[in-house]
Parts: structure tokens; sequence; C-alpha cells
């Protein structure tokens, strides 16, 4: 009988990851079949321009409860999350990365806080995979800048959450940034909203393939500028107040 207390939407994001998609879906249906979940699973195929789309189709056509919608023109991560968000119908909705996929023992650390948080978020324990500048980067961002900047009171502000999903339903949270930042403003809006967020230790996984789009250069630079555009923000809108 599958367990309903733990209710679940699983929004994924893939821009040509026709090498990895098939294997991280599966893969992490499976962790949630054996855990007895009650879930569902949506790809969204941010405008890929290799063969991502079609094999998210073609999974989709094979499960029930897998599901795939494609944007005409690349949103980026945080638009393809709002765009599962859109479409989620479980009590949680989560953020996996296509390239991190979910064994037994990473969504177990996720399920005792969920009944009593708003929000769970992942720290990671160790960055596999990153290069030196990927890791410097990292830490100037988690430790320093966020910190310095929102005061969260997070470790790691970056990796794979756990979300109400009424929060977005409910009008409670809205984020505007498509970007990898919209991870921060969300829990920025949760904490400044008083809401509770938990943290718990995660692995991450050595991609296989290809490069992860948050280590360019390009994309850290972007997400730094998202950074101080939004805390601009924040400090002229409490000016006002």
């Amino acid at each position: 009988m599958t367990n309903s207390r733990y209710s679940v939407s699983v929004v994924i994001p893939a821009h040509n990851e026709e090498k990895i998609l098939e294997n991280a879906v599966l893969h992490t249906m499976k962790t949630f079949q054996s855990l007895n979940l009650d879930f569902e699973m949506i790809i969204v195929d941010d405008s890929s321009t290799d063969k991502t789309g079609q094999i998210a189709d073609s999974i989709a056509s094979c499960y029930p409860n897998i599901y795939c919608f494609h944007h005409g023109t690349n949103q980026g991560s945080g638009g393809a999350f709002r765009t599962g968000i859109a479409h989620a119908g479980k009590k949680y909705v989560m953020f996996v990365p296509v390239d991190n996929p979910l064994d037994i023992e990473d969504m177990e650390a996720y399920l005792p806080r969920m009944d009593v948080c708003d929000i769970v978020v992942g720290y990671r324990v160790e960055r596999l995979g990153y290069s030196g500048f990927a890791r410097f980067a990292s830490f100037v961002y988690n430790r320093i800048l966020i910190p310095l900047l929102f005061n969260i009171g997070l470790t790691d502000v970056n990796w794979i959450q756990v979300y109400r999903r009424n929060l977005f339903s409910s009008g409670t949270i809205r984020f505007d940034n498509s970007r990898f930042f919209y991870l921060v403003e969300i829990l920025v809006k949760a904490r400044r909203q008083g809401l509770i967020i938990a943290e718990v230790p995660a692995r991450m996984k050595r991609r296989m393939y290809g490069r992860a789009t948050n280590t360019r250069f390009s994309v850290i630079a972007r997400t730094i500028y998202d950074m101080l555009k939004f805390f601009w923000e924040i400090r002229e809108k409490n000016k006002k107040l």
C-alpha cells in the first residue's frame, strides 16, 4: 500500500541531457518506489537542442506518473522549476538536478523533516567533481556572500530542496528569478515570512558526462549579478517601509 503521508512531485529540469536523462529519471523513480511513496515525476525540457525532449517524451509515455513539458525557449533552471510547480499535484514539491539521481538513503534524510517544516534544504557534505575554482566560488557564495547579504542561517543554499507545494499555490512565496539564484530567492523570502526551514546532510554524486552548468564561469558571474540585484531590490524596498 502506498504511503500517502509523503506525497511528492519531483521536478527535474533538463537542458541538453540526452546522455544521462533516462538513467537519472528511472533511478530516482526506483528509489521512490522502494520507499513506497506517493509520487509523480515532472521532466521539464528547457528548450534542448539534442534528443533530451524526445527521450523525456518516451519515458513519459511508458510510465503513468511521469510527465514531460517542453519550453519553446530556454528559461533557465528557475523557469523550469516554475513550470514544474504549475503542473505539480502532490503535497510536496522537490527540485532534483538531473545529474544527481536520488538513492534511498538520500531521500530518507529528507522525510523526517518534511512533517514539521515548510522547507527542507540539503547541504552537500562534499562537492564531488568540482574544480578548484568551482569549490572556491561555492565556498565564497554559500559561506560568505549569502550570509553577509541575507543572513538566512543556512550552510548550502544551492542544492536539493523540498517545499510544501501550497507555499507556491497559495501565493505565500513568489519567485521571479529564472536562473540558479531562484533557490536563494525562495529561501530569503521564506525566512522573512518566518517559515520553518531545516537542513539535512545530502550527498553529491560525480557527474558522469559533460559539465554541470552552475560551475561555468559565465553562470557563476550571472548568479553573483542576480544576487546583488536582489539584495539592492530588498534594500530599496525596506527604505520605503
